[in-house]
């Protein structure tokens, strides 16, 4: 008997019934929103880049409270660029001056300054290990091969998020489970880490078979899909 339209390598190896994966959408996530999206049958995400490694383990323990089923929580490897050490004040209220109309036309209030506080990855993926969370995705660059290994180790499935098929060939012989192709549709950011964002523009529909031909394992279409045609 063929398998039904929702089986596949990837709904397998997550556990999951349909070949559905929220956005994590750092900043924006909610413990509510990953826990009824895994209730439903897709698979729940939060993104936690922001968060110190306590409230990380926090948020898992808020999100197991809700559903037993698989979750995915997501990480930045890179969190910095060159200037976020010596941003400050007057640069953020800088920036801001651009989205000041657009705030008071929403009535929404303006963000305070806050110095920048910086966040070690190795210490925010090791809450993830030690809860040892359904699913581990993560962005902008590969974890080190330490990481990996004990993610393969205690069962946690890897996603890596690629902008180019050579991010993704890289993901592939690192030894991540399945591959987010990110067409230049997704999000307000890119998630590239071997070129510049501005040479990794491809669209989603021409990246996701580009990846299909340079990796063997599981690849997930992000961006740009907006209606049931396409």
């Amino acid at each position: 008997m063929p398998p039904r339209w929702n089986e596949n390598r990837l709904t397998a190896k997550l556990g999951i019934d349909y070949p559905i994966i929220q956005g994590p959408l750092g900043g924006l996530s909610s413990q509510k929103l990953t826990a009824a999206v895994s209730n439903f049958g897709g698979l729940g995400s939060f993104g936690a880049h922001g968060l110190a490694p306590e409230a990380i383990k926090d948020v898992i323990g808020e999100i197991r409270s809700l559903h037993r089923k698989p979750f995915a929580m997501n990480l930045w490897v890179s969190m910095e660029d060159e200037c976020a050490r010596t941003s400050d004040e007057v640069a953020f209220n800088r920036a801001l001056d651009t989205l000041a109309a657009h705030l008071d036309a929403l009535g929404a209030p303006r963000p305070k300054y806050k110095p920048y506080s910086p966040l070690r990855f190795e210490d925010q993926a090791r809450a993830l290990l030690d809860a040892k969370v359904p699913v581990f995705s993560f962005i902008v660059g590969i974890p080190p091969r330490e990481i990996l290994h004990e993610c393969r180790t205690k069962g946690i499935v890897t996603i890596g998020g690629a902008t180019t098929p050579d991010e993704a060939a890289a993901l592939n012989d690192a030894g991540v489970d399945a591959i987010v192709a990110s067409g230049f549709e997704a999000g307000g950011h890119r998630g590239s880490f071997l070129r510049a964002a501005e040479d990794s523009l491809t669209g989603t529909f021409s990246l996701v078979p580009q990846i299909a031909n340079v990796v063997n394992v599981p690849v997930i279409a992000a961006g740009g899909i907006a209606d049931a045609r396409a």
